[in-house]
């Protein structure tokens, strides 16, 4: 008895020191563990971005409209103020085009400045139109009222179009409620022409206040991407293997005129002498109307069965 007293407190023991040692090794690792749950939240408030599925991308400099825009055509409710860089972070929307969804991915504004001195704010944008298969919107604030001159706006625009090479590209000018494009000076709708002209850019005038050419902007995006994407599976080897087992075929044309085929039981109704048959069987209403309370409903009388019984 004596031996298993002993026995069961050394266990006992022997159980509370390898606690111990546990609590003072995970003791040590509390600086990387703290950086690990940091690392677990900043990924848990990342969008989640479908890099496969059909997707519009805005950029631009701040305050041009871009969160505006998102708010209009999607379910997201990014958040909207009259300063710079209230969008710190890429947020997703989406909506729905031909029955597809679609993702639209707001972006940071961007500066427009050597890409070494760009912060971490404006690297995500940057890299969105690095690496994303997707139709961008060029947001443009046709009243400057973003704080930039269109000039600046333009510049910005041909600094970084290296970035979405082969991508379809859709330039909305905004605030058109405020400025008309037709208000332009003849120097500034010379710049928008040397500017997009030469990239077959499409320019689109909108307004985000008033809701003007936002839904022309979205479906042209959205047509621009779906064409974009049918030709490059047409450009691929892919495509040679299906059309060999694809065969259209085309009916020839007959010489002979087939006419239409009118039954001749509508013709004789068509006859000027026609003349309607009356009614012969009288109809439930009108023989309850007859009889009155002795009017009784036989759901069975009109039954064709082989023995009525």
């Amino acid at each position: 008895a004596v031996v298993s007293t002993q026995s069961a407190h050394y266990g006992r023991e022997l159980k509370r020191a390898a606690l111990g040692r546990m609590c003072t090794i995970i003791k040590r690792q509390n600086s990387s563990l703290q950086y690990l749950e940091q690392v677990r939240q900043h990924l848990g408030r990342l969008p989640s971005i479908d890099p496969n599925t059909r997707t519009l991308l805005l950029f631009g400099f701040p305050n041009v409209g871009k969160s505006s825009f998102v708010n209009k055509i999607t379910r997201a409710n990014v958040e909207v103020q009259p300063y710079a860089f209230t969008t710190k972070s890429l947020y997703v929307g989406h909506t729905d085009y031909q029955y597809l969804r679609w993702q639209v991915i707001d972006t940071p504004g961007i500066l427009d400045k050597p890409l070494e001195d760009r912060n971490t704010i404006e690297m995500q944008a940057i890299t969105a139109l690095a690496h994303l298969r997707a139709c961008v919107v060029c947001v443009l604030d046709i009243s400057e009222q973003c704080g930039y001159s269109l000039q600046q706006q333009c510049q910005l625009f041909q600094n970084i179009k290296p970035l979405f090479a082969n991508k379809p590209i859709i330039v909305a000018l905004n605030k058109v409620d405020v400025r008309r494009p037709d208000a332009l000076g003849p120097e500034e709708k010379k710049l928008l022409e040397e500017t997009f002209v030469p990239e077959n850019v499409m320019v689109i005038p909108m307004s985000t206040m008033t809701s003007e050419g936002v839904i022309e902007v979205q479906n042209t995006a959205c047509d621009a991407l779906l064409s974009h994407r049918i030709e490059q599976k047409m450009s691929g080897n892919k495509v040679e293997n299906i059309m060999n087992r694809l065969h259209v075929a085309m009916p020839k044309a007959g010489q002979e005129v087939r006419k239409p085929h009118i039954p001749a039981a509508v013709l004789a109704r068509r006859a000027p002498g026609y003349v309607k048959p009356e009614r012969v069987q009288k109809l439930e209403r009108e023989l309850e109307l007859e009889l009155g309370d002795d009017y009784i409903l036989d759901l069975k009388k009109h039954y064709d069965l082989p023995n009525p019984d």
